[in-house]
C-alpha cells in the first residue's frame, strides 16, 4: 500500500545529479566514466589491486544523497493557489492499493473546488501519451487530466503560490515536500501515511531516513489511513502530542453478496487466497499462506466435501500451479467492479498482512460473505476480529495456527445464514464518506479560506 520502493530511474537521475553537479567537462565525462565503472562492476579495487569499497554502497550514497537533496523554488504570487500532490511514480504497473486511496483523496478536493497539481520524482513523458496509458482507468486519468502536472527533475524549478498546500505520498516524497514548504507561507506539509514504511527496510540507511521523517523539521501533519495505523505510530513514538492528524477509514462500496440458495448448493466450495510475489509485497506473506494452505491439506481440512482454490492479486505466478497435490488457479487482475463480483463466487478465503496497517482484502472478503482466514498480530488481537464479524476466522501467528484456522474456517462454511448476516464491516461505503471529515481536521489556510466561505 506504501510506494516506498526506489526505481532504476531514480538511480539514473541520482548519477545525472552527480554528473550535473561537476564543474567542467573534462570532469563530467570523468564522473560519467566512473557511474559506468560502478554499474558495470560489483567491487571496484583501488590502483595497487587492494580491495575498496563496494560499488553498491557508493551507489546508495548518491542515490539517497539524490532523494534527500534540495530543490529549486520559485515563488510566483499570481498563479492560482494550489494543492500539490508529491508521489514517486507515475506509470499503470504502479497503481495499485495505496495510489488508489490517495487518488481518491485527490478527486475529492477536486470536488471541493480546490487546483490539484502532482509532482512526480520519477520521469512522466508527454502528459496526453501519459493519459492514454490510463485510459482503462476513469478514476487516474480524470485526475490527472484536472490537475497541472510537473517533475521534479535534476535542476528543474518548480513554481509555487506561497498560499500553496503539499501533501506527500511516501517518506522519498516527504523529504522533498519538506523542502517545498520552506518557501511558503505555511511551512507545514501533509504526510498522507498508509503504513509504518520502516517494515520495508532492513535497519539500513533507507529504514533511518523513512524513520527520520517524523522527527525532522518541518514534522509531518498526517493524513492517517485507519485508527489502528495511528495506534500504532503512536505506540512507536512517531507522532508527537502536538501533531496535526487527520484520520480515514478506506471507503468501501456495498459488497455484492450471493443469495442464499446459491450459497447452500455451491458444489464443489472454493477457496481462494490472496497472494502477491512481488518485492515491494512481502509482507501479504505469501510464502507463510502457501505453507499454512498446505499444512491445512495434510490436516484434512478439505476432506470433507470437494473443493478447489484460486490465487488472487497478481498475475505473476501465471496461470496455475501445484501444491502438495492441489490445484491452485490463478485469477487474472480485473478492474473493481469485477473483482468484487469475484470476491462473491467464494466460501473461504484467506488474506494475511505482517504489518500494522489491517489491510483491505480481508475486509472486502468478509462483506462478501466469505468466511476469511487473517493473522493475528499487535494491535490485531483475535477479540478486534471477532468483535467486528464473525465472519473472520482469526489465526495465531504461526503456520500450525494458520492452518488450524483454515480448517476451522472450512466446517463453517456451509452455515450459510451466518455468513450472509456477518457480512458487513466498520468501513464507509464510499470515498466521500472516508474523507469528509478531513477539512475540517485540517489547519491550512485553503481549507479554512473555504470554511469561512462556506459560513
Amino acid at each position: 500500500m506504501s510506494g516506498s520502493r526506489i526505481t532504476i530511474s531514480h538511480k539514473i537521475a541520482a548519477g545525472l545529479l552527480l554528473v550535473h553537479r561537476t564543474p567542467s567537462i573534462r570532469s563530467k565525462l570523468s564522473v560519467l566514466g566512473q557511474l559506468t565503472r560502478v554499474a558495470l562492476h560489483p567491487k571496484l579495487g583501488r590502483p595497487d589491486g587492494a580491495p575498496s569499497v563496494s560499488a553498491d554502497a557508493w551507489a546508495e550514497y548518491h542515490l539517497l544523497s539524490f532523494v534527500n537533496r534540495d530543490i529549486n523554488v520559485r515563488l510566483q504570487p499570481d498563479q492560482p493557489p494550489r494543492i500539490w500532490f508529491v508521489v514517486p511514480d507515475l506509470n499503470a504497473s504502479v497503481i495499485f492499493g495505496g495510489y488508489i486511496a490517495l487518488f481518491q483523496f485527490i478527486n475529492f478536493v477536486q470536488s471541493l473546488g480546490y487546483e490539484t497539481a502532482i509532482l512526480v520524482l520519477g520521469p512522466i513523458g508527454d502528459k496526453s501519451e501519459l493519459l492514454k496509458s490510463f485510459e482503462d482507468r476513469a478514476l487516474i486519468h480524470k485526475v490527472i487530466t484536472q490537475s497541472h502536472l510537473e517533475r521534479v527533475g535534476i535542476s528543474r524549478t518548480i513554481r509555487l503560490n506561497p498560499d500553496d498546500m503539499v501533501v506527500s505520498y511516501n517518506w522519498t516524497t516527504s523529504l522533498v515536500a519538506a523542502r517545498m514548504v520552506r518557501f511558503l507561507d505555511d511551512k507545514g506539509y501533509y504526510y498522507f501515511v498508509q503504513e509504518d514504511e520502516r517494515i520495508f527496510y532492513a535497519n539500513d540507511s533507507r529504514r533511518f531516513l523513512a524513520e527520520s521523517v517524523f522527527h525532522q523539521q518541518p514534522r509531518p501533519r498526517l493524513i492517517c489511513n485507519s485508527s489502528k495505523l495511528l495506534q500504532h505510530l503512536q505506540s512507536e513514538g512517531l507522532v508527537y502530542p502536538d501533531s496535526e492528524v487527520a484520520v480515514f477509514e478506506q471507503g468501501l462500496p456495498a459488497a455484492v453478496l450471493p443469495d442464499r440458495a446459491t450459497l447452500s448448493s455451491r458444489s464443489p466450495r472454493r477457496f481462494v487466497f490472496y497472494g502477491r510475489p512481488e518485492e515491494h509485497a512481502k509482507r501479504n506473506l505469501m510464502t507463510i499462506a502457501l505453507m499454512a494452505l498446505a499444512r491445512a491439506k495434510r490436516c484434512g481440512a478439505f476432506d470433507a466435501e470437494p473443493w478447489e482454490f484460486f490465487m488472487i492479486g497478481s498475475p505473476k505466478m501465471g496461470e496455475s500451479f501445484e501444491l502438495d497435490g492441489l490445484r491452485i488457479t490463478c485469477l487474472p487482475n480485473k478492474d473493481y467492479e469485477s473483482y468484487r463480483q469475484t470476491l462473491a463466487t467464494f466460501d473461504l478465503g484467506m488474506s494475511l498482512m505482517y504489518a500494522p496497517h489491517p489491510s483491505v482484502p480481508p475486509f472486502e472478503m468478509v462483506r462478501s460473505g466469505v468466511v476469511t482466514v487473517v493473522n493475528i498480530a499487535p494491535g490485531r488481537p483475535a477479540e478486534w476480529y471477532r468483535s467486528l464479524t464473525s465472519n473472520f476466522e482469526p489465526g495465531e501467528p504461526t503456520v500450525d495456527g494458520l492452518a488450524g484456522a483454515i480448517g476451522r474456517a472450512a466446517k463453517r462454511v456451509g452455515d450459510v445464514d451466518a455468513r450472509l448476516s456477518a457480512a458487513r464491516t466498520y468501513h464507509p461505503e464510499s470515498w466521500h464518506v472516508s474523507f469528509a471529515h478531513v477539512p475540517g481536521m485540517l489547519s491550512h489556510r485553503l481549507f479554512r479560506a473555504k470554511a469561512e466561505l462556506a459560513t
